[in-house]
C-alpha cells in the first residue's frame, strides 16, 4: 500500500457554473426539489437542531435552520448562525501548510526534527506524515491550563507517544489531532507569526470567509449555544478545552462560511494546487483534514454538543453540509448526510 493521489481528471476540473456569495448563503432557502423535501423531512422527524445546507451543481437547494440556538432568548438557529465545527477545521491549518510549501518556506518532505526534535522518531517524521496522520505520534496527557498558542503546541510536542500505527502508511491509522497541533507549531516556526493571525489573514482578510475564534465566537448574537439531545439543557466544555485545540478546531463558522472555505479550496482561490496536499497514504484516506474517496470528499467534527458533517464533491459544487448544537453519539447526523449526498448526486459517499 502506498501514496495515492487524486484523481487527475478530477483535480483539474474547475467550477463550470454560478459561484455562491456570502449574500446567497446567509438567506433562508426552502427545500427546491423531492431529494431535499425528503431530506427536510427527515431531519425534522429525527428532531435535528442545527443549520442544514444542500448545495447541488453550485445552486442552493436547501439553507435553513432547524431548532434553537438560544432557548433563554428564544433564538432560533438560521443560515447565519455560527457553530463551532471543531475537527472539521483542520483544513484550515492544511491550507496554510500548502501556503508555506508554495512560498518555498516548507516542503511536504520537510522532517519534523527541524521543528520539534524531542519527539519520538522526528527525524523520520515529515510534514507529510502530519498531514495524514501517518506519523505514529498520540497525545494522552491533555494540558489544564493555557498560556500561549506556542506554549500550546510545546505541551503537545512534550507529550507525544507512539498510536501503535506504522509510521508513514496507513496501517493501523487513527485521528490523532496532535498532528494538526504540531503543524500549527511549524506554522509559527516559519512565518513568526501567530496561529490566529495567519487565520486571519488568509481567510479572513483575504477570502473574506469571517470566521471566529475561541472566546470571540461565543460573544456574538450569532452564536448556537449546545443542548442536551431533544431537551432545553444548556452544556458546554471548559475555556482550556477550546484553548487548547491551537489548529485543530477552536474556531466557529455558519453552513455557508464552510461551503465557500471548500469551494475556494477546491477552485483553487487560497493555494494554488490543492490537489497536492490531498495525497493519501493507503490504506488509510485521510488528508488535509478530508477523508477522500474518488470524486468525493468528507469532514466531520464533534466537540461538546455539537457535531458537524459536510460531504461535498471534488470541485465544491455539490454539497451537504449539517452544523448541528444538540449532539451526543446516540445521536449523529453523519449517516444521514452522507445517505443524502448519495441520492442527491448519484455518488457514493464515504
Amino acid at each position: 500500500m502506498g501514496a495515492a493521489k487524486p484523481d487527475k481528471v478530477s483535480a483539474k476540473k474547475k467550477a463550470t457554473t454560478a459561484v455562491l456569495t456570502k449574500n446567497d448563503l446567509s438567506k433562508k432557502v426552502t427545500a427546491q426539489n423531492k431529494t431535499v423535501e425528503k431530506l427536510d423531512e427527515e431531519l425534522k422527524k429525527q428532531r435535528f437542531s442545527g443549520t442544514a445546507l444542500v448545495v447541488k451543481n453550485g445552486q442552493i437547494k436547501l439553507s435553513q435552520g432547524y431548532g434553537q440556538a438560544d432557548v433563554l432568548k428564544d433564538r432560533k438557529n438560521q443560515p447565519k448562525t455560527t457553530f463551532p465545527v471543531a475537527s472539521t477545521a483542520k483544513i484550515l491549518t492544511a491550507i496554510l501548510i500548502g501556503q508555506q510549501v508554495e512560498k518555498g518556506k516548507l516542503s511536504y518532505d520537510s522532517p519534523l526534527q527541524n521543528y520539534y526534535p524531542m519527539v519520538p522518531n522526528a527525524d523520520q517524521i515529515t510534514v507529510r506524515d502530519l498531514l495524514t496522520m501517518t506519523s505514529d505520534l498520540k497525545q494522552s496527557k491533555q494540558p489544564d491550563q493555557y498560556t500561549s498558542e506556542q506554549d500550546n503546541v510545546d505541551f503537545s510536542a512534550e507529550n507525544t507517544e507512539s498510536s501503535g500505527g506504522v509510521l508513514g502508511t496507513g496501517s493501523g491509522w487513527t485521528y490523532q489531532p496532535v498532528n494538526y497541533r504540531l503543524l500549527a507549531g511549524i506554522l509559527m516556526k516559519v512565518t513568526g507569526k501567530s496561529y490566529q493571525t495567519l487565520v486571519n489573514d488568509l481567510f479572513n482578510k483575504k477570502a473574506d470567509l469571517g470566521i471566529l475564534f475561541y472566546p470571540d465566537f461565543k460573544k456574538t448574537t450569532a452564536f448556537a449555544k449546545a443542548y442536551t439531545f431533544g431537551s432545553e439543557t444548556e452544556r458546554d466544555i471548559t475555556p482550556v478545552e477550546y484553548q487548547r485545540e491551537t489548529g485543530t478546531g477552536n474556531v466557529s463558522m455558519t453552513t455557508g462560511q464552510l461551503y465557500l472555505l471548500y469551494q475556494k479550496f477546491f477552485s483553487d482561490k487560497l493555494i494554488k494546487h490543492h490537489q497536492s496536499l490531498l495525497e493519501q497514504r493507503l490504506p488509510a484516506h485521510y488528508a488535509a483534514g478530508l477523508y477522500g474517496y474518488g470524486s468525493v470528499y468528507e469532514g466531520h467534527g464533534i466537540i461538546s454538543g455539537y457535531e458537524s458533517n459536510v460531504v461535498l464533491s471534488h470541485n465544491g459544487q455539490d454539497a451537504v453540509i449539517l452544523l448541528s448544537n444538540q449532539y451526543d453519539s446516540d445521536h449523529s447526523f453523519q449517516k444521514l448526510g452522507q445517505q443524502f449526498f448519495t441520492e442527491l448526486t448519484g455518488e457514493q459517499a464515504p
